[in-house]
C-alpha cells in the first residue's frame, strides 16, 4: 500500500496527478474527486500510451465533464475510465484501488508490468482488428 496524498489535497471535482518509481518501475496515477467519490486510474492513454495531463494535474477538457488525453484529444468517461471520442473507442483507463484511511489517500493495487504489457498487446490487437476490417 502506498500513500498517495492527503484527502484535502484533492479538490472538489478536480483531478490530481501523481508519480513514483524510477525508470522501468516509474508509474503514474490520476486520483479523481466527485462528491464523496475517489475515482484512480493509470495515467496511461490506451491509444497512445502517453501521459493524459496536458500541464500539471490538467486532465479535464475545456468542460470539465471529460477526462482529455492531451496527446490527441481523446475523451474518457470519469466513472470507469471508457473511452468514447477519439483514436481508441471502447477502450478504457486502467482503473487504480485507492482507499481512504484517516484523511490520507493510498494507492492499495496497482497493475504489474506483467498486467500492463498484457493489456497493451490487447490493445494493439483490437487496433489490428479495425484497421483490418476497415
Amino acid at each position: 500500500m502506498r500513500r498517495i496524498c492527503a484527502l484535502d489535497e484533492i479538490a472538489e471535482g478536480a483531478a490530481r496527478g501523481f508519480e513514483w518509481g524510477r525508470g522501468i518501475s516509474q508509474r503514474a496515477a490520476i486520483v479523481i474527486k466527485r462528491g464523496e467519490t475517489l475515482l484512480a486510474y493509470e495515467n496511461v492513454c490506451p491509444h497512445a500510451g502517453t501521459p493524459l495531463d496536458w500541464r500539471p494535474d490538467q486532465f479535464f477538457d475545456a468542460s470539465g465533464k471529460w477526462l482529455q488525453c492531451a496527446t490527441h484529444a481523446a475523451l474518457f468517461q470519469v466513472e470507469d475510465g471508457v473511452c468514447v471520442s477519439g483514436p481508441c473507442v471502447g477502450d478504457k483507463l486502467w482503473p487504480m484501488t485507492i482507499e481512504v484511511r484517516d484523511g490520507d489517500v493510498y494507492l492499495t493495487e496497482a497493475p504489474t508490468d506483467e498486467e500492463l504489457e498484457k493489456e497493451r498487446q490487447e490493445r494493439l490487437a483490437r487496433v489490428a482488428k479495425r484497421l483490418g476490417s476497415s
